[in-house]
């Protein structure tokens, strides 16, 4: 069978239709760029998808195409083949007859390595064609997880050498192909934007380091890399992001900017020392997300007003609390997409900027040159803004500069991090604004935090217990039907797709603002916003149990009573 990569199915793509030729000269600059085949920088370049390259795939090597069933896949069948040389070749076999072993394949297969599967197996092979993304999920079925994979020592290598102090005498010697490097990190880097994968954590150990990636909030295994690949592609990572890659004992910050598809990536690069050597994360930012609106948050219709007509107000605080990861970033950003008019001039002072957006003056904060939230306040107040953002009020100085930008007729965006809405005026005044400030310069306070959405492809109905009826305030004897999680491809057999925002809206209503002195209560607070209409978190995540988006497992895990 041929490469994928030859020249006659890459012409076959331009004669059949599927691209033009300048498309297939211009990936094949990228693919050198990128350090990746023909075929896979058409794809990161949009000119073509899966379905239609297998369809011309099939054409080309004159292959049925199928879909797979993977429980039609007989043990016996699958007894044919060694677990790991199914993972590692990415061929499933699904029929036998007589002397011939119809093997599912993704692309063409490596003749040498056929070679090695017929002398196994005495068999010879015919081929059905697949997607990858199949394969390997029928693969997980029918012999169970992939098992770890590993470095071969093939090709020109390079000793790769490491400082003192840094497991020196463990991998001193080592040889890594360079290339399987390149390779497994551009790897890295494509998975996690293919699984929705929020961050990638690279964490070292004794002897290996494990690398996990944070999908809808949750944490969950990918890799695990032998130590000397570990440093390697830590390097390759810090090359990637500018950093300098022979400063192992401090933490250095960087970014990576890619390309995939259409989309527009960046990894937020984040590297730190530990007694095993450095440890990385990487937080994607797509930048797509940049342009997400209000209503699609999650937001209940009620709040969703309330919400609106806190940012028509010409002036004030309108407020985002949260602990870090329950998305206040992304409800301030869709907040500035509602007020970005030609019209108007927007600022933010961020640290640092996560999203790039049109029409908005973006400020990075820069500590290590003194420039921090508040100077840089003092120095937005005189570009004539309307609307500020402020990543975080942290501190008494920016505190006081955001209050002066408020009374002189600024709207002013910004977060803390609280538990709920009514707490936050009173860590407003612990900051040492003045009780009277706060109650003319706060509009509106919105806590929130995130829960995974049950899969609507797969989830499914079921009759809550007395205890859970319980928890979720119902009455004995209710009837209600709630959604519990299910198990398909399309969520990676977790139940969940995805995550939704639940929140609680508390606007600053007179009679919140009349009880403001220096010795109110928290508990008071709370209760007259309540008996105002204020919808609390707990009370907002019970909705979307009720209405089957989420379940009570997820509430109680990321949503306070």
């Amino acid at each position: 069978m041929a490469k994928i990569d030859d020249e006659g199915f890459l012409q076959s793509l331009v004669t059949g239709g599927t691209i033009t030729q300048a498309q297939l000269d211009e990936a094949r600059n990228a693919a050198l760029s990128w350090i990746t085949g023909v075929v896979d920088a058409l794809t990161r370049l949009g000119y073509v998808d899966e379905e239609a390259l297998m369809t011309a795939l099939s054409a080309y090597l004159d292959v049925p195409r199928v879909k797979l069933n993977p429980e039609a896949i007989s043990p016996e069948v699958a007894k044919l083949l060694e677990p790991d040389k199914a993972w590692e070749y990415c061929v499933l076999p699904v029929q036998a007859e007589g002397d011939v072993l119809t093997l599912a394949v993704s692309g063409p297969v490596d003749p040498q390595g056929l070679e090695m599967l017929s002398f196994k197996t005495g068999l010879s092979f015919a081929f059905v064609l697949c997607g990858e993304a199949e394969i390997r999920h029928a693969l997980s079925i029918v012999y169970g997880a992939q098992p770890h994979e590993e470095i071969a020592d093939e090709g020109p290598t390079e000793v790769l050498k490491f400082v003192e102090g840094d497991r020196a005498e463990a991998s001193e010697g080592v040889n890594v192909d360079e290339a399987d490097i390149l390779k497994l990190v551009d790897g890295l880097l494509t998975h996690a934007i293919k699984a929705g994968a929020s961050d990638i954590h690279i964490e070292p150990k004794m002897d290996h380091a494990d690398v996990r990636l944070r999908i809808d909030g949750i944490l969950s295994p990918y890799k695990v890399l032998p130590g000397e690949q570990h440093h390697a592609v830590v390097s390759r990572i810090k090359i990637l992001a500018g950093l300098d890659i022979a400063e192992r004992r401090r933490p250095q910050d960087g970014v990576i900017f890619v390309q995939y598809g259409k989309a527009d990536i960046d990894y937020r690069v984040a590297t730190t020392p530990t007694i095993y050597g450095e440890a990385a994360v990487l937080r994607l930012l797509d930048q797509g997300k940049a342009a997400i609106k209000l209503v699609d948050l999650g937001f209940t219709d009620a709040d969703l007003q309330t919400t609106m007509r806190a940012l028509d107000e010409p002036y004030g605080f309108v407020l985002s609390t949260g602990p870090t990861g329950s998305g206040k970033t992304t409800t301030m950003y869709a907040m500035l997409n509602k007020l970005n008019r030609a019209e108007t001039k927007t600022v933010t002072i961020e640290d640092p900027p996560e999203y790039r957006m049109e029409n908005v003056s973006q400020i990075p904060v820069n500590q290590g040159i003194g420039l921090g939230f508040a100077p840089l306040l003092r120095s937005v107040l005189r570009q004539d803004p309307n609307v500020i953002l402020v990543g975080e009020i942290r501190d008494e100085e920016t505190a006081h500069t955001a209050v002066q930008a408020a009374l002189t007729g600024h709207l002013l965006l910004s977060t803390l991090h609280t538990t709920d809405a009514p707490e936050v005026l009173l860590r407003l005044m612990e900051i040492g604004i003045e009780y009277f400030y706060v109650r003319e310069v706060v509009k509106l306070i919105i806590a929130q935090r995130l829960v995974r959405q049950l899969c609507e492809d797969c989830r499914v109905d079921y009759a809550p217990t007395p205890e859970e009826m319980n928890e979720l305030g119902l009455e004995p004897g209710t009837q209600v039907a709630l959604k519990a999680p299910g198990s398909c491809e399309h969520c990676h057999n977790t139940g969940y797709h995805g995550r939704t925002g639940v929140f609680e809206v508390m606007p600053m209503l007179p009679e919140i603002k009349d009880m403001m002195a220096p010795d109110i209560r928290l508990s008071k607070i709370r209760q007259v916003a309540i008996d105002s209409g204020m919808r609390t978190l707990w009370q907002n995540a019970v909705e979307k149990v009720l209405a089957g988006q989420t379940t009570l497992e997820e509430i109680k895990r990321a949503v306070p009573r």
